[in-house]
């Protein structure tokens, strides 16, 4: 199924591979008709997301992936969309959010050159290739090292697991994460909608997310892209909770931009068919005007008997 709007994508800015104008022009080139840039914890590509998207004549929704503490037994994304990242509440929060990651990514940095798995670059050349990016992790210690001719895409996946991966946790957190019922009212308190980003197994804690006051969830994503169960059951769940649906390429497909980092990219995990991952122009819509829709209830029906199969 082609899907009209991919809502959930990383540039630059956090984690992901492309500028903004390179992902929005990448998307439209798949043949998406809207986009949005939700890189982790950080909104700093806002202003030129925008622009690009006006160029390509592709709409446009702003918003930014948070990580959320694990209060509940479970750590969870949520998506925030159409938020304003200047309200006073979100742009301090933000600002810590930016601190952490970059203290967590330089300590890291440090340990991996006294161990030897880091040589030939210095934090002060990780900063100055990176100008203008508030929030630094090991995607853009990665980047300046391949800049250098120190690493090629086929590098990442030894690099990311021997200096960052699991030794973040090592790293003691100076400012915590928010509770999902926190970070949903911040989200609200910023003008926003928050979605439950990628549910896989955290679907399990929908109702309590539902309590907390959880706007909408995302349907169409590469982990749930062949469990047609589960998207019935989270198209099920939208239409009796009135919740809005979303979805996006996060890290996969063209738009994630992981290809380049194996030598078979159709073998790997990341891979999806273009414009697979989003969601449809209905709900994109539904979303925009923060509506819902007359033509919901039929379409949800024709989407759940289109996954009965399999």
């Amino acid at each position: 199924m082609k899907q009209y709007a991919n809502l959930h994508n990383h540039t630059t800015h956090s984690d992901g591979v492309y500028s903004p104008t390179e992902i929005v022009r990448i998307a439209k080139k798949e043949g998406y008709g809207a986009f949005a840039v939700t890189d982790h914890d950080v909104a700093s590509a806002y202003e030129e997301t925008l622009a690009a998207c006006k160029a390509c004549g592709i709409e446009c929704m702003l918003g930014a992936e948070f990580s959320s503490s694990a209060s509940m037994g479970a750590a969870f994304h949520i998506v925030g969309l159409g938020f304003d990242p200047n309200q006073p509440d979100m742009r301090d929060y933000l600002q810590k959010l930016s601190y952490e990651e970059t203290h967590q990514t330089q300590v890291l940095f440090e340990r991996g050159v006294k161990e030897g798995l880091i040589v030939g670059i210095t934090w002060e050349e990780v900063l100055e290739y990176n100008k203008g990016i508030t929030w630094l992790c090991n995607e853009h210690v990665f980047r300046a090292m391949k800049a250098k001719g120190l690493k090629k895409d086929i590098d990442y996946r030894d690099f990311f697991f021997s200096v960052y991966g699991d030794r973040r946790g090592e790293v003691p957190r100076t400012h915590p994460f928010l509770s999902p019922d926190k970070l949903i009212a911040l989200i609200h308190a910023a003008g926003g909608l928050a979605i439950f980003a990628h549910p896989g197994r955290e679907f399990a804690y929908v109702d309590k997310l539902i309590e907390f006051g959880i706007d909408g969830l995302e349907v169409w994503y590469n982990s749930s892209r062949n469990d047609n169960a589960l998207k019935r059951k989270q198209l099920q769940t939208a239409y009796k909770h009135g919740l809005f649906v979303s979805g996006g390429s996060d890290h996969s497909g063209l738009c994630g931009g992981q290809y380049e980092r194996y030598e078979n990219p159709e073998l790997s995990a990341h891979y999806a068919p273009p414009c697979s991952l989003g969601t449809t122009e209905i709900f994109f819509r539904e979303m925009q005007t923060r509506k819902l829709s007359n033509e919901r209830e039929k379409h949800i029906d024709e989407l759940v008997e289109y996954y009965k199969d399999g």
